[in-house]
């Protein structure tokens, strides 16, 4: 494939196609789903629900009247109880959590769901998570991030969100072997997917001592747009991206917000992934021309809930 992503300027993963593993190689993600073989199956997922009351409007706005079919939230941050209302009042919608360790806007903070003392190495000098998943594999455990990991997902669950799927804020719960184990640990445990690619660098070291089962699926395709797309346009790349979908499971990685004085504010003095890029994505995905050309490819949305209930919740 020709398209790269990254996760954030200094951490970055290249995602290309990729097959599902599973106890039974023959039997595809989209049948194990109910569709044919060949379908083209997409997820649209709208990342860092919770980090601004600009984010939280967009993303449900995009829900309600775009083809935005799900979004990740982020327990740690500020306006975290806006979003987890919302999920909780409107159940049928399509909400995981976004396993956040780091935090990376200049003045815009936050720290853990657990108490500080119980997971010392995630919290910088400061008293906050550190900006940069580099930090966080030089400074943390793996004991401190399932710790973590546990908490957002037991106050998402106190808030009354029906949980569907777990993934990572800026990939940092991904980046050692120790700390994937911990996250696909979690997910076994709640009996929800765990976003995973095979494109993973931590996944084939851990692969070599921790089995993985027909439950944890792996996306055939995972997107997301880097700098260099955004300066190109990214009515363009995602116009080029739905127009040359491949049969198999595929994963729009987006970010939704309002460019507004606040999501300025949050995001200052980083244009990547800031206000103008989630305004842009956010146009994008409510407009008449996505859905057309949703359309026009023969592209099925599904959700997380479907591969968890159909997949791993299945007997």
């Amino acid at each position: 494939m020709k398209f790269l992503i990254r996760l954030i300027p200094l951490f970055s993963f290249t995602f290309l196609c990729s097959t599902t593993w599973s106890q039974d190689a023959s039997v595809t993600i989209a049948e194990q789903l109910g569709y044919p073989r060949d379908a083209k199956l997409l997820i649209i997922h709208a990342d860092d629900a919770g980090v601004s009351h600009a984010e939280n409007i967009a993303t449900i706005a995009a829900m309600e009247d775009g083809i935005v079919n799900s979004a990740s939230i982020m327990v740690p941050c500020p306006w975290f109880p806006e979003i987890a209302a919302y999920a909780s009042q409107n159940s049928e919608k399509d909400f995981g959590l976004h396993l956040t360790v780091t935090s990376e806007w200049k003045n815009y903070k936050w720290s853990s769901a657990s108490s500080k003392n119980e997971v010392k190495s995630l919290i910088n000098p400061n008293g906050y998570f550190y900006p940069l998943v580099d930090s966080v594999v030089v400074n943390s455990n793996a004991r401190d991030v399932e710790k973590e990991i546990n908490a957002q997902i037991e106050k998402a669950l106190k808030y009354g969100i029906d949980v569907t799927h777990l993934d990572a804020h800026m990939g940092a719960v991904m980046s050692t072997p120790e700390f994937l184990e911990a996250y696909i640990k979690k997910g076994r445990e709640y009996r929800v997917p765990v976003l995973l690619s095979n494109d993973l660098p931590a996944l084939e070291e851990l692969k070599t001592r921790m089995d993985l089962t027909s439950k944890d699926v792996i996306v055939d395709h995972l997107y997301q747009a880097s700098p260099e797309t955004f300066k190109g346009g990214m009515e363009a790349f995602y116009e080029d991206l739905l127009n040359n979908l491949e049969p198999g499971l595929s994963c729009f990685l987006i970010h939704l917000a309002f460019e507004n004085e606040e999501m300025k504010a949050v995001t200052i003095d980083h244009p990547d992934w800031g206000a103008r890029w989630r305004q842009e994505d956010y146009d994008f995905f409510t407009s008449q021309k996505s859905r057309d050309l949703l359309e026009k490819n023969n592209i099925v949305l599904v959700t997380w809930r479907e591969i968890r209930d159909k997949i791993v919740r299945a007997q």
